[in-house]
Protein backbone atom coordinates (compact mmCIF):
# COMPACT_ATOMS: atom_id res chain seq x y z
CA UNK A 1 0.00 0.00 0.00
CA UNK A 2 0.95 3.63 -0.41
CA UNK A 3 2.68 5.48 2.41
CA UNK A 4 0.65 8.19 4.13
CA UNK A 5 2.42 10.84 6.19
CA UNK A 6 0.40 11.92 9.23
CA UNK A 7 2.02 15.22 10.20
CA UNK A 8 1.83 16.28 13.83
CA UNK A 9 1.74 20.09 14.03
CA UNK A 10 3.00 20.98 17.49
CA UNK A 11 2.60 24.21 19.47
CA UNK A 12 6.21 25.19 18.78
CA UNK A 13 5.71 25.28 15.02
CA UNK A 14 2.17 26.66 15.11
CA UNK A 15 3.48 29.55 17.21
CA UNK A 16 5.97 30.52 14.48
CA UNK A 17 4.39 33.17 12.24
CA UNK A 18 6.60 32.17 9.30
CA UNK A 19 5.94 28.44 9.60
CA UNK A 20 2.51 28.41 7.97
CA UNK A 21 3.78 30.36 4.99
CA UNK A 22 6.69 27.94 4.60
CA UNK A 23 4.34 24.97 5.00
CA UNK A 24 2.06 26.22 2.26
CA UNK A 25 4.94 27.01 -0.09
CA UNK A 26 6.47 23.55 0.34
CA UNK A 27 3.15 21.86 -0.42
CA UNK A 28 2.62 24.10 -3.44
CA UNK A 29 6.11 23.36 -4.78
CA UNK A 30 5.63 19.61 -4.29
CA UNK A 31 2.29 19.60 -6.10
CA UNK A 32 0.81 16.23 -6.99
CA UNK A 33 4.29 14.69 -6.92
CA UNK A 34 4.42 15.12 -3.16
CA UNK A 35 3.51 12.24 -0.85
CA UNK A 36 -0.01 11.94 0.57
CA UNK A 37 -0.14 13.93 3.80
CA UNK A 38 -2.70 14.69 6.47
CA UNK A 39 -2.06 17.52 8.94
CA UNK A 40 -3.23 17.23 12.56
CA UNK A 41 -3.21 20.06 15.08
CA UNK A 42 -4.47 21.25 18.44
CA UNK A 43 -4.95 24.74 19.75
CA UNK A 44 -1.36 25.94 19.70
CA UNK A 45 -0.50 29.19 21.45
CA UNK A 46 -3.53 30.93 19.97
CA UNK A 47 -5.82 29.54 22.65
CA UNK A 48 -3.55 30.76 25.43
CA UNK A 49 -3.65 34.29 24.06
CA UNK A 50 -7.44 34.03 23.70
CA UNK A 51 -7.89 32.93 27.31
CA UNK A 52 -5.38 35.43 28.68
CA UNK A 53 -7.27 38.22 26.93
CA UNK A 54 -10.32 37.13 28.96
CA UNK A 55 -8.34 37.00 32.21
CA UNK A 56 -7.88 33.21 32.33
CA UNK A 57 -4.47 31.59 32.91
CA UNK A 58 -5.00 27.80 33.01
CA UNK A 59 -2.20 25.22 33.08
CA UNK A 60 -1.66 22.53 30.47
CA UNK A 61 -1.96 18.82 31.20
CA UNK A 62 -1.12 16.28 28.51
CA UNK A 63 -0.92 19.04 25.92
CA UNK A 64 -4.36 20.55 26.54
CA UNK A 65 -5.46 23.37 28.81
CA UNK A 66 -7.20 22.64 32.11
CA UNK A 67 -10.40 24.59 31.56
CA UNK A 68 -12.83 24.95 34.44
CA UNK A 69 -15.95 26.57 33.00
CA UNK A 70 -18.17 26.22 29.95
CA UNK A 71 -17.06 29.67 28.82
CA UNK A 72 -13.39 28.64 28.89
CA UNK A 73 -14.21 25.41 27.03
CA UNK A 74 -16.04 27.38 24.33
CA UNK A 75 -13.08 29.75 23.97
CA UNK A 76 -10.76 26.78 23.51
CA UNK A 77 -13.05 25.26 20.90
CA UNK A 78 -13.22 28.56 19.03
CA UNK A 79 -9.43 28.93 19.09
CA UNK A 80 -8.90 25.39 17.75
CA UNK A 81 -11.35 26.04 14.93
CA UNK A 82 -9.60 29.31 14.10
CA UNK A 83 -6.21 27.57 13.96
CA UNK A 84 -7.71 25.10 11.48
CA UNK A 85 -9.03 27.96 9.38
CA UNK A 86 -5.64 29.72 9.45
CA UNK A 87 -3.82 26.61 8.21
CA UNK A 88 -6.38 26.00 5.48
CA UNK A 89 -6.24 29.65 4.39
CA UNK A 90 -2.43 29.58 4.13
CA UNK A 91 -2.54 26.46 1.94
CA UNK A 92 -5.42 27.75 -0.17
CA UNK A 93 -3.56 31.00 -0.81
CA UNK A 94 -0.82 28.90 -2.43
CA UNK A 95 -3.46 27.02 -4.49
CA UNK A 96 -2.98 23.77 -2.58
CA UNK A 97 -6.14 21.61 -2.65
CA UNK A 98 -7.10 21.57 1.03
CA UNK A 99 -10.06 20.65 3.22
CA UNK A 100 -10.40 21.76 6.83
CA UNK A 101 -11.85 19.06 9.05
CA UNK A 102 -12.89 19.51 12.67
CA UNK A 103 -12.55 16.34 14.71
CA UNK A 104 -16.30 16.48 15.40
CA UNK A 105 -17.20 16.43 11.69
CA UNK A 106 -19.13 13.28 10.67
CA UNK A 107 -18.26 11.71 14.01
CA UNK A 108 -14.62 11.41 13.02
CA UNK A 109 -13.34 11.22 16.60
CA UNK A 110 -15.06 9.65 19.57
CA UNK A 111 -14.02 8.39 22.97
CA UNK A 112 -14.74 4.83 24.04
CA UNK A 113 -15.90 3.75 27.48
CA UNK A 114 -12.42 3.94 29.00
CA UNK A 115 -11.77 7.39 27.54
CA UNK A 116 -9.42 6.32 24.73
CA UNK A 117 -9.73 8.39 21.56
CA UNK A 118 -10.76 6.51 18.43
CA UNK A 119 -11.27 7.54 14.81
CA UNK A 120 -14.13 6.11 12.77
CA UNK A 121 -15.87 6.69 9.43
CA UNK A 122 -12.54 7.54 7.80
CA UNK A 123 -13.52 6.41 4.31
CA UNK A 124 -14.29 9.97 3.22
CA UNK A 125 -10.89 11.11 4.53
CA UNK A 126 -9.21 8.33 2.53
CA UNK A 127 -11.10 9.46 -0.56
CA UNK A 128 -9.82 13.02 -0.15
CA UNK A 129 -6.24 11.79 0.19
CA UNK A 130 -6.53 9.70 -2.97
CA UNK A 131 -7.68 12.84 -4.81
CA UNK A 132 -4.44 14.64 -3.79
CA UNK A 133 -6.29 16.82 -1.29
CA UNK A 134 -4.54 17.78 1.97
CA UNK A 135 -6.89 17.27 4.94
CA UNK A 136 -6.24 19.52 7.94
CA UNK A 137 -7.73 17.90 11.05
CA UNK A 138 -8.31 19.51 14.44
CA UNK A 139 -8.14 17.62 17.73
CA UNK A 140 -11.73 18.22 18.80
CA UNK A 141 -14.16 15.58 20.05
CA UNK A 142 -17.81 15.63 21.11
CA UNK A 143 -18.02 14.27 24.63
CA UNK A 144 -21.75 14.23 25.39
CA UNK A 145 -25.12 13.87 23.74
CA UNK A 146 -25.67 17.53 24.54
CA UNK A 147 -23.04 18.41 21.95
CA UNK A 148 -20.30 19.43 24.38
CA UNK A 149 -17.01 19.69 22.48
CA UNK A 150 -13.53 19.71 23.95
CA UNK A 151 -9.96 19.62 22.78
CA UNK A 152 -7.98 16.40 23.13
CA UNK A 153 -4.19 16.02 22.90
CA UNK A 154 -3.16 16.33 19.26
CA UNK A 155 -0.83 13.34 19.66
CA UNK A 156 -3.86 11.20 20.52
CA UNK A 157 -5.66 12.47 17.42
CA UNK A 158 -2.60 11.59 15.34
CA UNK A 159 -2.46 8.10 16.83
CA UNK A 160 -6.18 7.48 16.34
CA UNK A 161 -6.15 8.67 12.72
CA UNK A 162 -3.03 6.72 11.79
CA UNK A 163 -4.47 3.51 13.20
CA UNK A 164 -7.86 4.03 11.54
CA UNK A 165 -6.30 4.70 8.12
CA UNK A 166 -4.18 1.54 8.16
CA UNK A 167 -6.84 -0.20 6.08
CA UNK A 168 -6.11 2.08 3.09
CA UNK A 169 -2.52 3.26 3.60
CA UNK A 170 0.73 2.53 5.37
CA UNK A 171 0.73 5.47 7.83
CA UNK A 172 3.97 7.08 8.95
CA UNK A 173 3.73 9.71 11.68
CA UNK A 174 5.91 12.76 11.02
CA UNK A 175 7.18 14.81 13.95
CA UNK A 176 8.83 18.06 12.90
CA UNK A 177 12.32 18.77 14.19
CA UNK A 178 13.11 21.61 16.59
CA UNK A 179 15.98 23.01 14.57
CA UNK A 180 14.36 22.69 11.12
CA UNK A 181 16.68 19.90 10.02
CA UNK A 182 15.56 16.70 8.22
CA UNK A 183 16.04 14.30 11.11
CA UNK A 184 18.14 13.62 14.18
CA UNK A 185 21.82 14.42 13.78
CA UNK A 186 24.66 12.77 15.69
CA UNK A 187 27.90 14.10 17.12
CA UNK A 188 29.53 14.12 13.70
CA UNK A 189 26.65 16.21 12.32
CA UNK A 190 25.45 13.38 10.14
CA UNK A 191 21.81 12.38 9.99
CA UNK A 192 20.99 9.20 11.85
CA UNK A 193 18.96 6.66 9.89
CA UNK A 194 17.31 5.30 13.05
CA UNK A 195 17.41 6.12 16.78
CA UNK A 196 15.79 4.79 19.90
CA UNK A 197 12.86 6.78 21.27
CA UNK A 198 14.70 7.38 24.53
CA UNK A 199 17.55 9.06 22.67
CA UNK A 200 15.34 11.82 21.22
CA UNK A 201 15.61 15.07 23.20
CA UNK A 202 14.23 18.60 23.04
CA UNK A 203 17.19 19.48 20.84
CA UNK A 204 15.64 17.16 18.26
CA UNK A 205 11.88 17.71 18.63
CA UNK A 206 9.86 20.20 20.71
CA UNK A 207 8.18 17.50 22.84
CA UNK A 208 10.04 14.16 23.11
CA UNK A 209 7.14 12.68 25.11
CA UNK A 210 5.14 12.72 21.87
CA UNK A 211 7.72 10.45 20.26
CA UNK A 212 7.47 7.95 23.09
CA UNK A 213 3.65 7.94 23.01
CA UNK A 214 3.60 7.23 19.29
CA UNK A 215 6.22 4.48 19.32
CA UNK A 216 4.39 2.81 22.22
CA UNK A 217 1.38 2.64 19.88
CA UNK A 218 3.55 0.64 17.43
CA UNK A 219 3.38 3.36 14.77
CA UNK A 220 6.28 4.18 12.44
CA UNK A 221 7.62 7.59 13.51
CA UNK A 222 9.78 9.83 11.34
CA UNK A 223 11.56 12.96 12.57
CA UNK A 224 12.00 15.34 9.66
CA UNK A 225 11.29 18.89 8.49
CA UNK A 226 9.26 20.36 5.63
CA UNK A 227 12.17 20.07 3.22
CA UNK A 228 12.80 16.44 4.11
CA UNK A 229 9.11 15.65 3.70
CA UNK A 230 8.27 17.60 0.56
CA UNK A 231 11.35 18.70 -1.37
CA UNK A 232 12.73 15.55 -2.94
CA UNK A 233 11.77 12.40 -4.82
CA UNK A 234 11.93 10.52 -1.52
CA UNK A 235 11.03 11.51 2.02
CA UNK A 236 14.11 11.79 4.23
CA UNK A 237 14.50 11.87 7.98
CA UNK A 238 15.28 9.71 10.99
CA UNK A 239 13.05 6.81 11.97
CA UNK A 240 12.48 6.27 15.67
CA UNK A 241 12.27 2.82 17.27
CA UNK A 242 10.60 2.05 20.57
Amino acid sequence: MQDLYVVYLDRHHLGDDLFLKSLAQHFADAGTQGPPCILVHGSGEKVERTLEAQGYFPDRTGGVLDVETDEQRRLVERAVREVNQDIVAALTDEVVPTVGIQGVDRGLFHQDADGALKAANVGWVSALLKQHVVPVVSALVEVSEAGVVREVPAVEAVRALAQALEASFDPVVCVLSTGDVPGVFGDEEEREETVQAGAVTEDDVPDPAVIRRLTEASLPVLVTNLQGLLSGPEVTGTYVKE
